[in-house]
This record gives C-alpha cells, structure tokens and sequence, in this order.
C-alpha cells in the first residue's frame, strides 16, 4: 500500500478521492470532498498534511494536500493540475441479474476503464428487469462505480442507462461491437481480438453480455445484423460476469495499446 505522506510519491500512486466540483479552480484553491468521502479518509488514516489525487469525474484531477478533517468535512487545498488521459472508447451491455452479481460486475469493468454500462433486458432476462429500476440498486450501482474509479486512480465516471430493451440499445448502437458467445470457440482467434476497432482509432467499442441461459436465435441475430461481430472466450461455459470482465480486460488492453500507436 502507498503512503500518501511521502513527499516523492509518483502522482498516479496517490490515493484517489471525489470533490463535487472543480470547474474554474486554480493552484492553492480550497476545496471540499464530496461528504461521502469523509469515511473513506479517515478509514485510509490519511492526516492533514497528507498528499493525494483530487478528481470530479468528470476529466478533472489535482494533486492536493489534506488541510483540515473532522466529522463534518475534508477540505485540501489544491497543488497542481494532472494531466488526465481521455476515457477509453469502451462500452458495456450486460442483463440485470442478481444483486450482488451485478454489483461486482459493474465494479470491476469500471476499474478496467469501460466508460459507459448499459443495462439490457435480454429475453431470458426480463423477469428481474425491474431490479435495475430500483433506486436502491442505482443507489449501489453509484456507491460501487465511485469506488471503482477511486481504486483505479481515473477521472471519469462512467455514463449508467437502463435497463433497456434490445430494439432501444441497436438504435442508439454506433461504431463496432463484440458479442459474447461460446456456440465456436475458434472465434478466439479471430479478426475481432486482434483488431476491435476497425472503424478507426478512437470508435467506440461495445461489448455485450447475455443473461444466464445466453441469448435467443433471434437476439444473436439482431445484433450481427447491427455489426456486432461473435467472439469466444474459450471453451468453457462464462457466468455473465466472468464473460464481461474478461472481455474487457481483453478489450482495454488492446484499446491502450491502439491509442499509444
């Protein structure tokens, strides 16, 4: 574990917490963190004095030292702007499912820098649609991708829609997409890992998961048919949220690499 306080940390090392606002602040402004993250700084035994990364999420990211904590407030005063790097062009289709298995799901491709997920009501997964209209379960998709960004030291939080339909999703479906499916494992090799992005560097990427008993003829075909290519994570049988973090591990990695070249 990094220590905050030490005057050579590397900025991407520091520990990372959310401000409600940075727009129009400047070097040695005064800002407040968000009220949620007052726990969060007293549980990392972070003291006044303390360095650490400041962002808003919305591509903004200082770093600042911790000048004042109490119950009621963490206030740091603003050292210098970082430079951030823009969001991966990455997106996310995955079916409400159970609580605590969406939940994890969310966290971790956030962490892995997908930029928007989007909740889809596949056929075999309509029966629990409603749980993703919830404000408890917003409630806990906001608390688990504020997390995720925190952990993974980023400065975009992602965009969250849904749940919506399969026929609402294609018609706002631009650039390419994957399609998760295990009907031919000797898709893994294809033209899909290699290249994703074939309309060009900076396209979006939308990766899409189906529900627990996979997608319907129908459903497959719709999404072909909008350009979504099939693509195989091998030869066993993927819980959904197995397929969806390992795709895109799978899909970032390349994306780093396509926008280093």
């Amino acid at each position: 574990m990094s220590d905050p306080e030490d005057p050579e940390l590397e900025p991407s090392r520091l520990p990372t917490f959310l401000a409600d606002d940075l727009v129009g602040r400047g070097d040695g402004a005064r800002i407040h963190l968000a009220a949620d993250e007052i726990t969060h700084v007293r549980a990392a035994r972070i003291r006044p004095g303390a360095r650490l990364a400041v962002t808003d999420g919305k591509g903004r990211c200082w770093e600042g030292e911790l000048v004042e904590l109490d119950r009621r407030r963490a206030r740091c005063w603003l050292l210098r702007a970082l430079p951030v790097r823009p969001p991966l062009p990455l997106r996310v289709w995955a079916p409400v499912a159970k609580r605590d298995r969406s939940l994890w799901l969310v966290e971790k491709v956030v962490e892995l820098g997908a930029s928007a997920v989007t909740w889809i009501e596949w056929e075999r997964s309509r029966s629990v649609g409603d749980a993703g209209r919830s404000e408890g379960f917003r409630r806990r998709v906001g608390k688990r991708v504020r997390a995720a960004v925190k952990q993974s030291g980023g400065s975009w939080l992602p965009r969250l829609d849904g749940p919506a339909t399969l026929e609402e999703a294609l018609a706002g479906h631009d650039g390419a997409g994957w399609l998760a499916d295990v009907s031919d494992p000797s898709l893994l090799a294809g033209g899909a890992l290699r290249d994703p992005c074939r309309s060009g560097h900076g396209s979006p990427l939308t990766l899409a998961v189906g529900p627990e008993g996979g997608l319907t003829r129908a459903e497959r075909r719709r999404c072909v048919e909008a350009g979504f290519e099939l693509v195989s994570l091998g030869q066993g049988t993927l819980r959904f949220e197995t397929a969806a973090i390992a795709a895109v591990a799978i899909a970032s990695a390349i994306l780093e690499n396509l926008e280093g070249t």
